[in-house]
């Protein structure tokens, strides 16, 4: 089928494209929605015309810059070329937008047709009102003739591949400085939005990532950079026709739409019908530029097999637009300028890669005028279907050139969620954190005015519910719903994660609904609150470590000389002093933890101040800083520097290789566990130091590498994993077996292990090998150090929250025993 698949695909290539009506599927009868939320008179008070152009700081010359040798714009050359535009245009509107993790300025830009005030509130007008009132839209003469249509633009999202600002700023520069009917027109109808370049810190240095070590394009749905919050906020303010995300570098240029598996929550068809005759005539016009490397394009849904460039998780920039009814797409320039190659190449090809990023741009926004009456029809169309709570679109073979049977990915969607509070709900802040994901994603949530009864169980008031007949239901049901297993579907994915859900990974108790809306009266939330509280009296306090926030608050009362102590289930006692109380009322407010009250005649080990050591990356780091301990940054050629004696638990998450350490790394590392340093490894490589130091003895077994998603887990208690989720996050799962003397299992892969992603079923790696195994052990070394080896993956990309507190716990128990 692949085969006959592919072949088929790349028939299609000659075939011309017809844009499908609105009409082209038969729709089930619409159901009656929700009242839209007009917009506040407040916020449209303060709309402004434009331009709003603001004269931007200037950076000083950077003759280090990357971009230099490559022969694109440096970056302390945008700011002096958006100002001179400014000036000699009204067309032009430039801002600071924000600022990347390396502090430097983030640029976003609007190119439009000058317009008074009530030209622009009448447009944010209609812009709200093809989400919030959709059917109004479809079919409203005024906004169908008035409406700009937007377009966004996010360039440079890996700061190594740098072309993308430069086409920007010269189709900016164009239609700024044109002075044709033509132009003058098309301004008048669109508004074009660009993010300048949305990783400075990496167009300066020529890394990939940001300063703080992340890849950007991993990072949407997550939010845990500036630069991303910036792009999420653009994407939604501009509600995008199309989206481009400018990129480089795969030969022949290569362009979205992509390959399955897809994700199972969009409305594909209002996608593809638009997405692939886009990519056709941007094919056609990059063979007009007459370069040999542009006469053929890669476009995966055509050219490739399913799994080689999908667009299943919504990390990326384009998966999140079309989750925002956007049309969006990767360009992958096709000539690398980087390496040894000699200056004038270098420039060759970065010219060329300019050129095809402009005419990307361009003929996207072609495609927009030609075909304005459905496109505008087709955004309003996803809203209209999430308001009526339609049913996903069963999409027939041949809807477009190259579609099939395996193309067809599609979720049910609940009537609702609920997102309890007080006793029904795990952990406060964990809510809060994930309904504040869902609003500022662009999702919509309410509460509860009063108590009520669902699915036969009891909410208090202030409940979240989270009514999926909205308009963004499918990026509200990527984050929440369990997710897809695609093992049987594809043995291949461009990258991992093969599921995610923050529903079941973020540590909050997320209720499904499947066929009622809560009969209670709603209004809607703009905002998540943990409120937190604190038992009355002058008893001594409990503390459940479920939640970061949990052990933010421990490491802070620790910091301030409170005396804490671990009981033997891994929650924390603080006796109830007047001083303490104080301190924990503090702790409630601004983390929105819980406290209870300490067990009768409870027993505790008292806790220290707890520094962590940690070999590993930037998650690793940054998930400890989510977590309140100090840390030390360690590398098997410093621990001999870095290994101090304030150093109490190691924290291994990259391999070592003890039989090659040096002589100073191996005598501070001896001396640390001689003294009875606490260790903590994930995945094989802490299994293997473990093994390697003569701690604990385990067998690690590691699945493929392509291996990830939600798995199920069972929890037996103690001081890791009791009060833990019933789900783990893996990437790349491990589990343990051949247990020594001592090795306490703390949690264990279920029977059947993986509830969302792609795992193999079968072999050595697969599920079956993992079922009902080992995947967080415990235990005492011989000479007494406290280890915790974990099998899941707490510190992924700062994503599994609902993990950081197994992990605090482990530290904690690993250090003071």
């Amino acid at each position: 089928m692949l085969v006959n698949r592919r072949l088929r695909r790349i028939a299609a290539t000659a075939v011309t494209v017809a844009v499908l009506g609105p009409v082209a599927l038969t729709a089930p009868a619409a159901a009656s929605a929700l009242p839209a939320v007009p917009p506040a008179p407040a916020e449209l008070g303060e709309i402004r015309g434009y331009p709003q152009q603001n004269v931007l700081p200037v950076w000083p010359d950077n003759p280090a810059d990357a971009s230099i040798p490559i022969g694109v714009i440096p970056y302390d050359d945008i700011a002096p070329k958006l100002n001179a535009l400014q000036a000699a245009s009204d067309r032009v509107s430039a801002r600071v937008a924000g600022r990347s993790a390396g502090g430097y300025d983030l640029y976003a830009v609007t190119v439009t047709a000058p317009e008074s005030r009530a030209e622009a509130r009448q447009q944010e007008i209609w812009k709200r009102r093809i989400e919030d009132e959709p059917t109004w839209a479809q079919r409203d003469r005024a906004l169908l003739a008035g409406y700009k249509t937007p377009l966004f633009v996010n360039a440079n999202i890996h700061g190594n591949e740098w072309e993308g600002t430069d086409a920007a700023l010269r189709v900016i520069e164009q239609l700024a400085t044109d002075t044709s009917a033509e132009t003058a027109q098309l301004l008048r109808r669109n508004r074009l939005v660009f993010n300048i370049t949305s990783n400075p810190d990496g167009r300066v240095a020529g890394t990939r990532a940001n300063s703080a070590g992340y890849d950007l394009n991993r990072d949407l749905t997550i939010v845990a950079q500036p630069e991303t919050n910036l792009i999420r906020e653009l994407i939604i303010d501009t509600k995008p026709i199309i989206t481009l995300d400018l990129h480089g570098y795969v030969s022949p240029t290569l362009l979205h739409p992509s390959t399955p598996p897809h994700n199972v929550n969009n409305e594909y068809d209002l996608f593809i019908k638009h997405g692939l005759p886009n990519a056709l005539a941007i094919e056609q016009d990059l063979r007009g530029l007459g370069y040999a490397e542009t006469q053929r394009a890669r476009i995966p849904f055509r050219d490739d097999e399913p799994g080689v460039w999908d667009d299943f998780p919504p990390i990326y920039v384009p998966s999140f637009a079309m989750l925002q009814s956007s049309i969006p797409y990767t360009i992958e320039a096709p000539l690398n300028p980087r390496g040894n190659l000699t200056p004038q190449e270098r420039v060759r090809r970065s010219g060329i890669n300019t050129d095809v990023h402009e005419v990307a741009i361009r003929t996207s926004l072609r495609y927009i005028q030609e075909h304005r009456a459905e496109v505008l029809h087709d955004q309003a169309e996803v809203y209209r279907r999430g308001w009526a709570g339609e049913p996903l679109r069963d999409i027939p073979d041949g809807y477009v050139p190259g579609w099939g049977p395996e193309d067809d990915y599609r979720t049910t969607f609940p009537r609702a969620y609920v997102i309890p509070t007080g006793a029904g709900q795990r952990s406060e802040p964990a809510a809060a954190r994930l309904v504040d994901l869902l609003i500022g994603s662009g999702g919509r949530v309410w509460r509860a005015k009063q108590p009520f009864t669902a699915d036969g169980r009891r909410y208090p008031a202030g409940s979240y519910v989270v009514d999926l007949h909205q308009p963004k239901r499918g990026l509200v049901n990527s984050l929440l719903e369990p997710g897809a297993d695609i093992t049987d579907r594809v043995d291949d994915l461009y990258a991992g994660p093969a599921a995610w859900s923050q529903g079941l990974t973020w540590g909050a108790t997320v209720d499904t609904l499947w066929d009622e809306l809560p009969d209670v009266r709603l209004t809607r939330t703009y905002d998540g609150r943990a409120e937190g509280s604190l038992p009355p009296g002058n008893g001594d306090l409990r503390l459940d470590l479920r939640d970061a926030a949990d052990l933010l608050t421990v490491n802070a009362l620790l910091a301030r000389g409170v005396a804490v102590y671990r009981l033997a289930d891994g929650s924390v006692v603080v006796p109830g002093t007047p001083g303490n109380r104080k301190l924990a009322r503090a702790a409630v407010r601004e983390h929105g933890v819980t406290f209870g009250r300490a067990p009768a005649r409870w027993s505790g080990t008292r806790l220290d101040e707890v520094v962590v050591g940690y070999l590993g990356t930037v998650e690793e780091r940054d998930t400890l800083a989510d977590l309140g301990f100090a840390t030390r940054a360690l590398t098997a050629a410093t621990l001999g520097g870095t290994l101090t004696a304030d150093v109490d638990v190691l924290l291994v998450a990259s391999t070592v290789n003890l039989a090659n350490l040096p002589a100073e790394s191996r005598a501070a590392l001896d001396a640390f566990l001689a003294r009875g340093g606490g260790v903590v490894g994930l995945g094989t490589p802490g299994a293997g130091f473990s093994n390697a130091a003569g701690l604990l003895s385990v067998t690690a077994t590691a699945g493929p590498s392509l291996a990830s998603g939600v798995a199920n887990v069972v929890n037996h208690g103690g001081p890791v994993s009791a009060a833990a989720i019933p789900h783990a996050f893996i990437s790349q799962p491990v589990w343990f077996t051949g247990l020594g003397a001592g090795v306490t299992v703390e949690q264990s892969y279920a029977a059947d292990p993986l509830l969302s992603g792609w795992w193999a079923t079968e072999g050595a790696g697969g599920q079956g090998a993992a079922a009902n195994q080992a995947s967080i052990v415990s235990g005492v070394s011989a000479g007494g150090n406290g280890v915790v080896l974990f099998g899941t993956d707490p510190t992924f990309r700062l994503h599994p929250k609902g993990l950081q507190a197994q992990l605090g716990r482990a530290l904690l128990w690993a250090a003071e025993r």
